[in-house]
């Protein structure tokens, strides 16, 4: 029997969801960064969510976020690995199991400054969140083997 999904020639997505977050502080140019963001992660400015926050010492900082799901979801993974410079991705493959939680989620922090450069490189300061979120539940090996299938596809 012929499902609707086969019939058209769509797949299902592998990605349930993918969230985006990064901050921008008062001292940095926010179009400038939201445009390129927006440029390399294929993503339209239109859908950054923005919110103002208090720094420590009362300076604004511009929280920025973009939720996308099913398919919007894959299209944003699909090909990101290939933003990132080789060493990064021989690091990623290496420690993937732990940048993925036990509810099927992989988080990768990306260098805001290397978002410039077009060629990622992951950071744990002042970092662009990455937050991609299974479809499914699988053992690890599983969840390992399907986010990089998603992430290395270029489209």
């Amino acid at each position: 029997m012929e499902t609707l999904s086969s019939s058209r020639g769509l797949k299902k997505s592998i990605l349930a969801s993918a969230e985006i977050k990064f901050l921008i502080q008062a001292t940095e140019d926010e179009k400038r960064f939201t445009d390129e963001v927006s440029k390399v992660l294929k993503i339209p400015v239109e859908k950054f969510d923005k919110s103002l926050l208090d720094g420590h010492f009362g300076n604004p900082i511009a929280a920025f976020r973009v939720h996308l799901r099913g398919e919007y979801a894959d299209k944003f993974g699909n090909g990101i690995l290939s933003f990132f410079k080789e060493e990064e991705k021989k690091k990623l493959l290496l420690e993937i199991s732990n940048h993925i939680d036990k509810h099927g989620s992989l988080y990768l922090r990306i260098d805001k400054q290397s978002i410039f450069d077009k060629r990622l490189i992951q950071s744990q300061i002042d970092p662009v969140r990455i937050k991609l979120k299974l479809r499914f539940k699988a053992p690890l090996p599983k969840m390992i083997e399907s986010f990089w299938s998603v992430l290395s596809i270029s489209k």
